[in-house]
């Protein structure tokens, strides 16, 4: 079951090494078993080539510890290619986007949508902008299921909790 699924979690887990070896971590495959091609294509998929090309040492770069080199936007698109490598049949997006900016987001977001094609996804936001073009929004609280739906059918209710939360962000 672990093979079919990648997670994107909030915090990238990122080691004092190189940005291929940090995306080759997330293959199901042994690390010799992955090739460049295979790590360029996914780094492609989230986004984050052109931004690695642009290092003095592309590919080769060290993340520095915990990627301290890495702007936030970067590792999170790190995180991406790092689950896009594995090519789940299913995706966890667990507050992705967080604690980045809103520019940094919207790439992300464009990102998400080229690599959650075909797949499972499940996202899991507090930040509704990340959820709006997903098939089935379930909104949680108080032990349970408050509302699902639509982004467009959970805003009719006005006296909801999505129409609550979309208004105090908007």
């Amino acid at each position: 079951m672990r093979q079919k699924i990648g997670v994107v979690p909030q915090d990238c887990v990122l080691f004092h090494d190189t940005i291929e070896h940090n995306i080759k971590y997330g293959g199901n495959m042994e690390n010799s078993e992955v090739t460049d091609e295979m790590v360029i294509e996914s780094a492609k998929k989230a986004d984050l080539h052109e931004s690695i090309l642009k290092m003095k040492n592309g590919y080769k770069t060290v993340v520095g510890e915990r990627g301290l080199k890495l702007s936030g936007g970067e590792k999170q698109r790190l995180a991406i290619a790092r689950a896009m490598l594995k090519q789940p049949n299913i995706i966890v997006y667990d507050e992705a986007t967080s604690s980045l900016d809103s520019i940094t987001e919207m790439n992300i977001l464009k990102a998400l949508k080229t690599v959650t094609d075909g797949r499972t996804t499940i996202v899991i936001a507090h930040r509704l902008s990340t959820i709006v073009d997903c098939d089935e929004i379930v909104v949680l609280g108080d032990g349970g299921v408050l509302q699902q739906g639509s982004h467009d059918d959970l805003l009719k209710n006005e006296n909801g909790q999505y129409f609550k939360m979309w208004s105090s962000q908007h």
